[in-house]
């Protein structure tokens, strides 16, 4: 499948506690960081799409990509030998971390510390499953030079896709990926509607924690209550799939995106400028960047 890159290259980071970024010789949770998870609450799900090379250049000033990176991602990101799959791995990490950050109502400086991780929730590996930070559900993706996160309170159950839109599909793909009903409704010329179900369904796999340990023809997709074009996921005999909501939401021509989440309604699109302010700011915030 164009743009699949799982499993996505395993990072173990250091437990720091979100709260408290500075390396002091004690933790101090600042009043207005004391709240976190409710501040995440409040603002629902959000989530950003980019091209990676927007990513970059927004980081250019401050010391790259490599400023918002924990040291595990730094180290993952230097075994891509591609220079385009190193490109896309760092700047879906650092707007996943930018944007946790914004959500957590924290300085951008303070992404590189925030304490994710990944746990896989058959069978409790720490290597591989959904990507995890306390008080927070996250999902990211990468697609040939497409970067996307999504973050949410924990009872969201967040998951995000993004896919470029190949020429042609593989062989096989519409019993892998369609249901029944799908298969005989949609025209088989139509590569863009049929990349849709793949983004819309994996989307909703990895809000569930199942990935695609489940095939995404097991799921269809109904239209949903709140507005014409949510879908909703309809699996009985997996109930953490069955019910998940899940949004289409805008990206470029060349590519198709979804976020599933449970409960928190539309997703909100943020801004680069939102999770990313200009860098005269931050060296201001941080004479000493690297």
């Amino acid at each position: 499948m164009a743009g699949r890159q799982c499993p996505v290259v395993r990072r173990h980071v250091q437990p720091c506690d979100h709260r408290s970024v500075r390396a002091t010789g004690h933790r101090k949770v600042p009043p207005h960081q004391q709240a976190v998870t409710t501040h995440a609450r409040t603002l629902g799900v959000g989530y950003l799409i980019l091209p990676s090379a927007v990513v970059e250049s927004a980081c250019s000033g401050v010391g790259g990509l490599d400023r918002f990176l924990s040291q595990d991602e730094k180290a993952a990101r230097r075994r891509f030998h591609n220079v385009a799959d190193r490109q896309d791995y760092g700047a879906s990490h650092v707007l996943l971390r930018l944007l946790a950050a914004h959500q957590l109502g924290l300085d951008p400086l303070a992404a590189p510390a925030l304490n994710i991780t990944r746990r896989c929730p058959g069978c409790g590996s720490t290597d591989h499953g959904r990507t995890v930070l306390p008080g927070m559900s996250l999902s990211l993706s990468r697609s040939h030079g497409m970067v996307m996160a999504a973050v949410g309170p924990a009872s969201a159950s967040v998951g995000a896709d993004v896919e470029r839109v190949p020429p042609e599909l593989f062989d096989g793909f519409d019993n892998y990926v369609l249901d029944p009903r799908a298969t005989a409704i949609m025209d088989k010329s139509d590569v863009p509607s049929r990349m849709r179900q793949w983004v819309a369904k994996e989307a909703v796999l990895k809000a569930a924690g199942l990935g695609l340990s489940i095939p995404p023809s097991a799921v269809s997709l109904v239209s949903g209550e709140d507005r014409s074009d949510a879908l909703r996921a309809v699996f009985p005999l997996q109930p953490l799939v069955h019910g998940l909501t899940v949004y289409p939401v805008p990206v470029t021509s060349t590519h198709v995106a979804a976020v599933s989440a449970r409960g928190c309604g539309l997703p909100a699109v943020r801004g680069l400028t939102e999770v990313l302010p200009p860098a005269p700011y931050l060296r201001h915030r941080a004479p000493a960047l690297p």
